[in-house]
């Protein structure tokens, strides 16, 4: 799946090397007794490495882009349920006050979530009626929802706006629950008229065998991984197993979405929403020109500046056509992160079509 924390951003090699260089030897010393009977002094340094020293570590030199801080929170979070799970009570002695330090810092964190919760309430109503409007023009949930918080809460000072994004995030948040959950019994829209049209991307099926695989190896690991954490922890068992049936919700939603969210062509440009890791809108006069792919699919994978309407199955195919835009545009990703993008790579299941309404859009807005 691509989403805007992409696999290819991770250094999965660091992350191995920092696991084994604090996490592993923690785990034998004490767990493990390779250092004698354990007391509350190695206690500590076991919390203060697991805490605070591999948080900051993965944090900082675990990715090439550097995330939000509620990230090292999160990864603060971790290490303190891993250091609870580890440290046996015998030298557990220093514990408790991480234990109260994470538990403050997560409830100052909830009460800045609060003021935000209220801020939203306060404007909902006219939030509501901004995302109304924007359904009207912009077809697909995220966009439009997108598009009602930058109308409804978008600050005076530019800085703030970045904040924004926890808002972009609680929408994907929602399409997740929404797609999952709620959408069974919707169809998808089918648009023929003159100055509108849809395409869908999904039907050649390819893609429906790897979305049916997802979830099977999701269901497994569910059940498996819950079994073998429940031996040692009850708690830590069904954290785990509450994160994995919340990544499986994320699975279902984003085929759900695919399907329920055919590419719109209307007067204006492109509206697209694959699924729930990218959306966004191409403007025809932002558009250079329409042409045959010649890259390979690694090298679609390795362009920075492109993003792909096609569907995979186990084995990527290369992607047959590209729209080659005249300017940088921008486009969200997953949890509504900003991508800038100069090429659309796109595979339609009426890819004739869909290339006749774009040059005719494209030569209209001349």
């Amino acid at each position: 799946m691509t989403t805007s924390f992409s696999i290819n951003q991770v250094f999965i090699g660091r992350i191995l090397i920092f696991l084994m260089l604090i996490l592993v030897p923690n785990l034998l010393i004490m767990q493990g007794g390779a250092a004698g009977p354990v007391n509350d002094v190695l206690g500590l340094g076991t919390a203060i490495d697991l805490v605070v020293v591999l948080p900051i570590v993965l944090f900082f030199f675990g990715s090439r882009k550097r995330g939000s801080v509620l990230v090292l929170f999160f990864l603060m979070f971790l290490g303190l349920l891993l250091a609870n799970w580890i440290i046996p009570s015998e030298a557990n002695g220093y514990l408790s006050y991480f234990n109260y330090s994470i538990i403050t810092l997560e409830a100052l964190i909830i009460m800045v979530e609060v003021l935000i919760f209220a801020m939203i309430l306060r404007k909902l109503p006219a939030f509501l009626n901004n995302f109304e409007t924007e359904k009207n023009t912009h077809y697909h949930f995220l966009l439009s929802f997108t598009a009602s918080i930058q109308r409804t809460f978008a600050f005076k000072n530019s800085k703030l706006n970045k904040y924004l994004l926890l808002l972009r995030v609680l929408a994907t948040d929602i399409a997740a629950i929404y797609y999952s959950i709620f959408s069974w019994r919707r169809k998808a829209p089918v648009l023929e008229g003159a100055s509108v049209r849809s395409f869908t991307f999904h039907k050649d099926g390819a893609y429906l065998g790897v979305f049916l695989m997802l979830v099977h190896a999701m269901l497994i690991e569910i059940i498996a991984i819950h079994f073998i954490v429940l031996q040692f922890s009850h708690v830590f068992a069904w954290i785990i197993t509450a994160i994995d049936i919340y990544a499986l919700l994320f699975i279902i939603a984003d085929y759900q979405a695919i399907r329920l969210s055919p590419v719109i062509v209307d007067r204006e440009g492109i509206r697209f929403q694959k699924g729930i890791r990218q959306y966004g809108f191409i403007s025809f006069q932002d558009m250079e020109m329409i042409c045959e792919n010649t890259k390979t699919v690694k090298e679609v994978d390795q362009d920075k500046k492109g993003i792909s309407l096609a569907l995979h199955g186990l084995e990527k195919e290369q992607i047959p056509y590209v729209v080659k835009l005249n300017k940088s545009v921008e486009v969200y990703q997953f949890f509504g992160k900003r991508k800038m993008v100069d090429s659309l790579y796109f595979k339609m299941d009426d890819s004739r079509q869909f290339i006749e309404c774009v040059e005719d859009g494209i030569a209209k807005s001349r």
